[in-house]
């Protein structure tokens, strides 16, 4: 026996703590016991920085819920000092929730045939800001902010004034838009003046804005194809979880556990010495823990054995399952990282286990990793099953041609251009229209494609696997 913690009770507290999957819809903040802070994220936090990229399941949603929650961001502010959250109000200007703060896809999608998308998300803001006296619908409100401008300018001085006398802030929150509209053209100019109109309030000292955006929505030129727009883009702050974080995510999961938790707090400080620390409820991650890899490295091997096989030639385990979680620019994501945890802990016990979790498990959890992180690409792009069902079987790396034979075979661009037509694919392909080449330059953006060196294309396993596609000596793919 390796630790002194029972297989058994370790692994179930792996099982209580973590989350099987996490579900990015109808996002609610997370109790505080299983929300982690990374100090990473300090800056994407700041109120002064208004414009915040990171990639499905990197954390946008939560943030947003989050930060409109007193508890939490009390819990940030102790944490965090640097995010400056103190004296702060903060309100959804748009998300995935229905909320009277904004208005509903379906209400927007008629707006931007009629209106301006400035004036519509300064309308929003007004709205959550100003104590006006305004009409009961959205398209009157628009109308009525645009027929006295100098009216409403004046208001907006007026209320960084009163709030910068009373030492306070209001930040206006902005995410899932994405899932603002179903077509390109309309989010494009849904996104461009989103960002138009956070370079004007940028001006503002206690009235801030704040918009969580994936990145392959940024890449569109014409996003910000307007004076200035390159400021707005180069502000941008990346919500990235490294490894060190990642780890940090698992140690306070585990850590917080209700009725287990004690017994891995326990283990840290018997074992390594690392004491816990407790802050309101909330038991707090040792800082040798948080800060160095070598001891998260040594931790991580007690429960789940120093390598990847019988021997150091299949890797480590603390390298090994970020790197395999990894897409195209060697981002993870916190949910699939949890996911494969819990599926390894899930996993069979095996004859004479010395360890609590198998690394033949552990690859049992990157497999049902990719199997979400390839549901999560249906659901924000469905047009992509019909690019990468045709590709099941095939190995990578290989050559460009190998992959747009196939999708010759089943006439994939036709097939795409015409549910476009028929606007049956939600947000196409952005360069449908310059082809199979276009279409690679999404896919490289989108992470899912790795353009190698040579021209050969290559694929993260957290795609390659969950759409059956092979590599000498990688995980297998899911038949």
């Amino acid at each position: 026996m390796n630790t002194e913690f029972p297989l058994e009770d370790l692994r179930k507290l792996f099982l209580n703590a973590l989350p099987e999957e996490q579900s990015q819809a109808n996002e609610q903040v997370p109790e505080l016991s299983r929300f982690y802070v990374p100090s990473t994220h300090a800056r994407a936090l700041n109120p002064n920085n208004m414009l915040v990229e990171g990639i499905r399941g990197s954390g946008k949603s939560v943030w947003w819920a989050a930060l409109q929650d007193e508890r939490h961001r009390q819990l940030v502010t102790y944490l965090l000092p640097r995010s400056e959250l103190t004296n702060i109000n903060c309100c959804a200007g748009f998300g995935q929730t229905p909320s009277d703060n904004y208005p509903s896809k379906r209400i927007l999608k008629a707006l931007i045939k009629k209106y301006d998308a400035q004036d519509i998300w300064q309308t929003i803001i007004a709205f959550n800001i100003l104590k006006l006296d305004m009409p009961n619908t959205w398209d009157a409100r628009i109308d009525w902010i645009k027929s006295d401008p100098e009216r409403i300018e004046r208001a907006f001085i007026a209320k960084d004034k009163e709030l910068q006398q009373l030492g306070l802030k209001k930040l206006i929150l902005f995410d899932a838009l994405d899932r603002a509209a179903d077509d390109w053209g309309s989010l494009r100019r849904l996104l461009k003046g989103l960002l138009q109109v956070l370079l004007e309030f940028r001006s503002y000292r206690a009235i801030r804005l704040k918009a969580f955006v994936r990145p392959d929505m940024l890449e569109d030129a014409e996003v910000s194809a307007f004076p200035d727009g390159s400021k707005v883009i180069s502000s941008k702050v990346m919500l990235d979880w490294p490894k060190i974080e990642l780890f940090n995510l698992l140690w306070h999961h585990l850590g917080n556990e209700p009725e287990q938790g004690q017994l891995f707090r326990k283990f840290c400080q018997d074992k390594f010495w690392e004491q816990w620390e407790q802050h309101s409820s909330i038991w707090i991650i040792p800082d040798k823990m948080c800060r160095s890899e070598a001891v998260q490295r040594d931790i991580f091997h007690a429960i789940a054995g120093p390598y990847m096989g019988i021997n150091a030639r299949r890797g480590f385990p603390y390298t090994w399952l970020p790197n395999h979680l990894g897409d195209g620019y060697d981002k993870t994501s916190p949910r699939s990282f949890l996911a494969a945890l819990h599926t390894a802990a899930l996993d069979n016990l095996r004859d004479k286990q010395s360890y609590a979790l198998h690394y033949q498990s552990i690859k049992k959890g990157v497999q049902t990793a990719s199997s979400i992180r390839v549901r999560e690409l249906r659901e924000d792009y469905p047009w992509i099953d019909k690019l990468m069902i045709p590709l099941k079987g095939q190995t990578v790396p290989c050559e460009f041609d190998a992959i747009t034979c196939r999708w010759s075979e089943r006439n994939v661009l036709n097939s795409l251009q015409q549910a476009n037509d028929e606007a049956v694919v939600r947000l196409p392909p952005s360069r449908i229209e310059q082809g199979y080449e276009g279409i690679k330059q999404d896919l490289v953006e989108l992470g899912i494609f790795r353009l190698m060196r040579d021209g050969r294309i290559n694929m993260p396993d957290v795609y390659r696997i969950g759409y059956g596609l092979g590599r000498k000596g990688g995980v297998k793919p899911i038949r």
